[in-house]
């Protein structure tokens, strides 16, 4: 299970407050001029995503027993929320589709994460995409509503070091590197095909191609780090965009042109996360928050917003979603 799962199920419940929107200014050295409080509420509000040209906005929030469910904001400076799902369930990383108008999730059922979706208008039945023994993990749609990509939990590799003396082998210490896998779900058809190994997968605008994270070993060989990586949705071609010196760097999603990835990255030696922009190629690096809280889990928006998640203005832990407009 990833960093950023574990962190956020873990958190303690926090009591239902309804959200508004509020606007705050920002620290100094970052690259916008005010933040958008989305949503301003006493439960954790997380993993946003949709919020394009300012509607249908998707995320994860915390209930009072505990349980994470999925919410939508039909305009994203109402305080107006839907709750999309129920239950004392752990429904996570929801993606919206509008071509389709559905939001797919990850559920955990009994023991482990698996891929379902619902109508984002529509009721609340939803519907089984995987169905396995292991994990399945940050769903993303396809522009045309036809594909789903997600991870499926496997098996970490394992590195083990050791020192050598005049008469003995003696071991030093295991690195664990996750090794998951990522799968494409037509589902039209029902076809499975896994076309490579690494972590939250999405599509590009024309989905010829998927954004995910790979899992090396850091420069120093001490613990795991992601690198940020694009692959044709054949599996066929594959490029790296951030080296491991970079620091921990995950969750990365496309700009709607297609041109730029923002992620959020933790440097060496640095506790919080930052949201980052980083050109296709691996060029023009940019850092855009620098605030001492955890920014994670951006999208950008088609109409050139960036939504993430930050406890920033608030006590560690308490998160909520913001949005900043891009400036280009």
């Amino acid at each position: 299970m990833k960093k950023i799962l574990v962190f956020a199920i873990s958190l303690i419940a926090i009591g239902f407050n309804s959200c508004v929107t509020s606007y705050q200014m920002v620290s100094q050295g970052e690259s916008f001029d005010a933040l958008t409080k989305i949503t301003d509420s006493k439960k954790i509000c997380a993993f946003p995503n949709g919020g394009d040209n300012g509607k249908n906005l998707v995320f994860s929030a915390q209930d009072d027993d505990g349980a994470y469910n999925i919410y939508k904001k039909d305009n994203v400076l109402s305080s107006a929320l839907i709750q999309k799902t129920s239950g004392n369930n752990f429904n996570l990383c929801p993606n919206y589709c509008s071509s389709k108008d559905l939001i797919a999730f990850q559920y955990l059922a009994k023991t482990n994460f698996d891929i379902y979706y619902i109508n984002a208008s529509k009721g609340k039945a939803i519907t089984q995409i995987t169905s396995t023994e292991e994990n399945e993990y940050n769903p993303c749609f396809s522009s045309d509503g036809k594909m789903i990509v997600f991870e499926k939990g496997t098996s970490p590799k394992y590195y083990v070091k050791y020192k050598t003396t005049s008469n003995a082998i003696t071991y030093v210490k295991g690195v664990k590197i996750t090794e998951n896998q990522i799968w494409i779900k037509n589902l039209e058809s029902g076809e499975l095909k896994m076309i490579g190994q690494g972590s939250y997968p999405k599509f590009s605008p024309d989905d010829s191609k998927i954004v995910f994270v790979k899992y090396e070993l850091n420069k120093m060989k001490t613990s795991e780090t992601g690198t940020i990586c694009i692959i044709s949705n054949d599996g066929e071609s594959q490029s790296q965009i951030t080296g491991t010196d970079l620091g921990y760097a995950t969750w990365p999603n496309w700009s709607p042109d297609g041109k730029n990835i923002v992620f959020q990255l933790t440097k060496p030696n640095k506790l919080d996360s930052d949201i980052y922009t980083i050109e296709v190629d691996g060029e023009n690096l940019k850092q855009h928050t620098v605030n001492k809280s955890d920014d994670f889990a951006p999208y950008w928006t088609s109409d050139n917003y960036i939504f993430f998640t930050s406890d920033r203005g608030s006590k560690q832990g308490a998160y909520q979603i913001w949005r900043f407009k891009v400036v280009q």
